[in-house]
C-alpha cells in the first residue's frame, strides 16, 4: 500500500472513530463500544474463512451483512450492528483495524495516556517490554500504551512510532545513516 493511501484510509478510519466517539455519547458507553468493536476485530482477525468472505469482492455486500448479523448480533448492541453494515455498504470494512486503532487512540488521548507502537528485531519478553514502557513513561514524563511489533529486518534495536513521529533506534537505520556519511 502506497504511502498516499494509508494517509488517506488514516483520515477515513479517524472520520470513523469520531463517529463512533458520539455514538457514545447517545447509547453505549466509549469502553462498551470498544469492548465491542475489540472482540469484532478479535473474532474476523482469529478467522481466516470470515476475513475471505468479508473482503471478497465477489460476495455481495447483502451476504456480508447478513452474515455480520447472524454472528455478531446476539453479542453486541445493535448500533454497533449498524455501524458494521453501514462499513460494508460504503465499502469500507475493509479499514476497520484502522478504525478501531483511531478509537483506542481517541478514548487514550482523553485518558491522558500516549499511544506508541514499538517495533523489535525479535519478540521481546514481558520483563523486557515492562523495562521499555517504565523508561519511556520516565523520559516523556506520560502514562503509556504501548502496542509492540516486530520487523527482523531492522537488525536490532528499537523504532517507536506515535502519531505522525517515527523515532528509529534500530541497527537498520544505524547502518543506512554511516553509509550515507561514507557516500558524500
Amino acid at each position: 500500500m502506497t504511502k498516499a493511501k494509508e494517509n488517506e484510509n488514516k483520515i477515513i478510519a479517524q472520520r470513523y472513530s469520531q463517529a463512533l466517539m458520539e455514538l457514545a455519547e447517545e447509547d453505549l458507553t466509549k469502553e462498551d463500544i470498544f469492548s465491542q468493536i475489540s472482540d469484532i476485530q478479535t473474532s474476523v482477525n482469529n478467522s481466516e474463512d470470515l476475513q475471505k468472505i468479508m473482503f471478497s469482492p465477489v460476495v455481495s455486500d447483502d451476504e456480508k451483512k447478513n452474515l455480520i448479523t447472524n454472528i455478531f448480533s446476539k453479542t453486541i448492541n445493535q448500533t454497533i450492528l449498524n455501524f458494521l453494515k453501514l462499513l460494508i455498504d460504503k465499502d469500507r470494512f475493509n479499514i476497520f483495524n484502522s478504525i478501531v486503532k483511531e478509537y483506542r487512540s481517541e478514548i487514550n488521548k482523553e485518558k491522558g495516556l500516549l499511544d506508541i507502537k514499538v517495533t523489535s528485531a525479535i519478540e521481546l519478553n514481558d520483563n523486557e517490554k515492562a523495562m521499555v514502557k517504565v523508561k519511556l513513561e520516565k523520559t516523556l514524563n506520560k502514562k503509556i500504551e504501548l502496542e509492540w511489533g516486530v520487523n527482523s529486518d531492522i537488525i536490532g534495536g528499537l523504532i517507536f512510532e506515535t502519531n505522525d513521529n517515527i523515532i528509529d533506534c534500530s541497527l537498520q537505520h544505524k547502518l543506512q545513516e554511516i553509509k550515507k556519511e561514507i557516500m558524500i
